[in-house]
């Protein structure tokens, strides 16, 4: 029997195609922009190989996006076909993506949960099943899985900095800033190429309001991300976080053009419209124009390609950020057909992502597009109510901050010192630290 790089048996007819199922792996929990074709190779090697169909189906479950349909259906009619020759961690796989393709995320978590029962150093699992939890709002699921599994991991297996950083984030997302920190900083010491460690830390030092610390922890890193997939362009729009604090405007325009959003990066040609870095363009550029920014015309960059996610409900915090770009860009028609396929969505939704839209991504987008209309009453009655849910649309703290801070300018406009006091006390309770210190928040307050 062939093992993957994990040391988990592996069904696949002979060892070249094993050892890039392995490869393919590996690159996913790892971050890596090849992981992908490692699996293809695999699957042209062994054709029958189900893990790998499995596999790469739950990456393009994890794209968030309705235009992977067809290819995933594929890939699982595929796993399904040779499911009756794999052993019971591969067949766990294949239902995992069953559930996944079908929309029903809490379900596949819960069939990563008996993976990891009888397997709790399988990386990929944590992987997979941080990835469904983080983008339902799922934290302290999140933290939970990680923690109930530590004890089974040491400094030998070979995947022990990956497990670090997935569980430095699950932590730093559940508010144990502590632990988050600890892991993250051990992960990126043992392997410095560790995006994911990287990156959690990033989190506790924006949390915390550290912005010295954040912009010298990501600035000497930032020459080990080369062969990495679209999480560089996210820590590079962490970087911008720290420098949005610091005012240095000018740099971080000249990151979005560069690093961000560069249209001749082969990511972004190769997946021009992947989510994570509309979520980027967009809650940056909104941020800097709070703070009085001129940001040229850097939202046309990704208009069209938001207009391409009407009727596309696959990741309701992505369709909060598309609003927000066509309002800016006065595509309010559009923006407004956005909001309309949202709600015939979530009518006839019978899955997790119908409910998350309703309550948090619909008032979300309709508060992104009432403020750039000025309509700053509009924004309060679309977000205030559901403030409290916004969770449920996923992303993590840090990035639903966007939504906050539209909310807090509106009360600011409209005079209402007393909702803008209330709502920066609640800003310090989700978790944010030095609320007053902090751009756009100490304007509010004072």
């Amino acid at each position: 029997m062939a093992t993957d790089l994990s040391g988990f048996e592996v069904t696949a007819s002979n060892a070249e195609a094993a050892a890039a199922l392995g490869r393919g792996i590996k690159g996913f929990t790892g971050w890596s922009i090849d992981a992908v074709a490692h699996l293809d190779e695999a699957m042209a090697k062994d054709p029958d190989c189900v893990m790998a169909s499995a596999v790469k189906g739950l990456i393009l479950v994890g794209g968030r996006s309705d235009n992977y349909k067809g290819v995933v259906d594929s890939l699982l009619a595929a796993a399904q076909r040779g499911a009756g020759n794999a052993n019971p961690r591969e067949k766990l796989y294949v239902k995992a993506l069953e559930a996944g393709a079908a929309g029903r995320p809490f379900e596949a978590a819960t069939v990563y949960e008996a993976i990891l029962a009888e397997h709790p150093t399988d990386l990929l699992a944590h992987r997979l099943i941080q990835q469904e939890l983080f983008w339902t709002g799922e934290s302290k699921w999140m933290q939970d899985t990680a923690e109930r599994a530590a004890p089974a991991w040491n400094k030998e297996h070979s995947d022990y900095s990956g497990f670090l950083s997935v569980r430095s984030f699950s932590n730093e997302e559940g508010g144990d800033y502590e632990t988050a920190e600890r892991c993250g900083r051990e992960a990126v010491e043992i392997d410095p190429r560790d995006c994911w460690g990287t990156h959690a830390v990033a989190h506790v030092l924006v949390m915390q309001g550290r912005i010295d610390d954040g912009v010298d922890w990501l600035e000497p890193l930032t020459g080990n991300w080369e062969g990495s997939n679209q999480i560089v362009h996210h820590l590079w729009w962490h970087l911008a976080l720290f420098l949005l604090e610091r005012g240095d405007h000018a740099r971080i325009l000249d990151l979005l053009d560069t690093k961000i959003r560069n249209p001749d990066s082969p990511l972004v040609q190769a997946v021009p419209d992947a989510y994570i870095d509309l979520q980027n363009v967009a809650a940056l550029l909104m941020r800097l124009e709070l703070r009085g920014v001129d940001i040229g015309n850097r939202w046309s960059t990704i208009a069209d390609i938001c207009a391409e996610r009407i009727g596309n409900n696959a990741s309701p915090f992505t369709n909060a950020h598309a609003a927000m770009v066509l309002a800016a860009t006065d595509r309010f028609a559009e923006a407004d057909q956005l909001v309309a396929a949202m709600r015939t969505f979530v009518a006839g939704d019978t899955g997790t992502l119908g409910p998350a839209t309703r309550i948090a991504a619909i008032p979300a987008a309709e508060a992104s597009i009432a403020h750039r209309k000025g309509e700053h009453e509009a924004v309060l009655s679309a977000l205030l109510p559901a403030r409290r849910n916004l969770w449920q649309m996923g992303g993590s703290h840090a990035q639903r901050d966007v939504f906050w801070q539209l909310l807090v300018d509106s009360a600011v406009k409209l005079g209402r010192t007393d909702l803008a006091h209330q709502l920066l006390d609640e800003i310090a309770g989700i978790g944010f630290e030095r609320v007053g210190q902090r751009t756009l928040y100490g304007a509010a307050a004072a």
